[in-house]
């Protein structure tokens, strides 16, 4: 038996099964994705138009959309093996309005999808905070979801109709603002000086990550003056504030280390940190009987 008879056995088979046709449609079309996927995964290794974290969201959004071409394809071609695709189309007013009605969650994240990723609202490797109460780095953005690892491991997917408020911590810079609070003891222009001591050693030991325009720091770390004297009496202590501005990848690092400079200066000059308040009421005790105090019986 020829080469040719085989084929043409191979393909009345093929066409006399569903599910084999539609294996073999599936195949090709994940085949077809394969090889664009590794076309633009070879093309952003050779150039660099675009940063490391851009390449990558723009790689994300990419297979995500490869992603629901395929389904959306898949479910179409196996709904015309049994319906005509015609009678379809002619009805697709009616059903338009059916399926936007039960899909308009997806619609709306998508749509929210398209309209944050060309307002560049954030991209792959940023930290976040989502609506005040999520934070974490992002990992992947499709244009329906996207997806954050927090700082515990745990991977949050979140749809973008869900998010109502970004906080952004990689866009621009960041402003390192610490706060201490010392006791009324300590005298006001000693704390003072110490705390501009730390600024020195703070400019000098981080320096690298100080934010720069054209290699100038625009704003040092810098002594700001007392910020608070605890009206409230939550604490019996001055405030005082230290300020600096920094490049925003190195906002949590650096934080640690001035804390930590903060305190290793204040321990080393015996600094008294403040105490919290406690207010203590007494009553005068009475005897019940007869209404008069213990002290008239």
């Amino acid at each position: 038996m020829s080469l040719l008879t085989y084929t043409e056995e191979f393909f009345n088979y093929v066409r006399e099964f569903l599910l084999l046709r539609f294996l073999l449609f599936a195949l090709v079309l994940i085949i077809i994705s394969f090889v664009i996927n590794r076309i633009i995964d070879w093309f952003f290794r050779k150039s660099s138009f675009f940063d490391e974290e851009v390449e990558q969201t723009i790689q994300s959004v990419i297979r995500s959309i490869f992603r629901y071409i395929i389904i959306i394809s898949l479910i179409i071609y196996l709904i015309s093996q049994f319906v005509d695709i015609k009678s379809i189309i002619a009805g697709a007013g009616i059903a338009g309005v059916v399926i936007g009605f039960a899909a308009q969650q997806m619609l709306k994240d998508v749509i929210l999808g398209f309209a944050r990723l060309a307002d560049k609202e954030f991209r792959v490797g940023d930290f976040v905070t989502f609506n005040g109460t999520n934070s974490g780095t992002i990992e992947e953005i499709s244009i329906r979801f996207m997806q954050i690892r927090e700082w515990s491991g745990k991977l949050l997917t979140i749809p973008h109709g869900e998010i109502r408020t970004i906080q952004n911590f990689n866009k621009g810079w960041m402003r390192v603002i610490e706060r201490i609070t010392v006791s009324y003891q300590e005298d006001p222009t000693r704390v003072k000086e110490l705390l501009e001591e730390v600024c020195v050693i703070c400019n000098e030991k981080l320096d690298q990550t100080l934010y720069r325009v054209e290699d100038e720091a625009v704003e040092p770390f810098k002594y700001v003056g007392v910020t608070d004297l605890n009206p409230n009496l939550k604490y019996v202590g001055y405030e005082f504030c230290i300020t600096g501005l920094i490049k925003p990848e190195d906002y949590f690092e650096t934080s640690r280390q001035v804390r930590f400079e903060l305190m290793s200066i204040f321990h080393k000059n015996q600094v008294q940190m403040p105490a919290a308040n406690m207010v203590v009421t007494t009553e005068s005790l009475q005897h019940i009987h007869g209404g008069q105090s213990l002290s008239d019986s």
